[in-house]
């Protein structure tokens, strides 16, 4: 945990923007709650955007490499299976 935060106090402005992302998509989520195409295509956002911004953090970090990159691709189609079958 203490890894996490020092990390976190190192690069705030990443883990502001991935806070971003995910408070504003989990807004947008409830607050289209009754419309489930406009809400699948917040989650799909969610997921992109989480990944891109994966790929960006690891690229600043000088350690992206191909299996990170297959790593979070791998995460994100999982994300994206479990939220689509799960809630819709």
């Amino acid at each position: 945990m203490k890894t996490v935060l020092k990390e976190i106090k190192k690069k705030p402005i990443e883990y502001l923007i991935l806070l971003i992302i995910f408070f504003i998509g989990t807004s947008l989520y409830f607050i289209f709650r009754f419309e489930a195409a406009v809400q699948r295509i917040i989650i799909y956002s969610i997921i992109t955007l989480y990944f891109f911004w994966s790929l960006y953090y690891h690229q600043k970090r000088g350690d992206l490499h191909l299996s990170i990159v297959i790593e979070y691709l791998i995460f994100a189609i999982f994300a994206l299976v479990l939220l689509t079958t799960t809630v819709f």
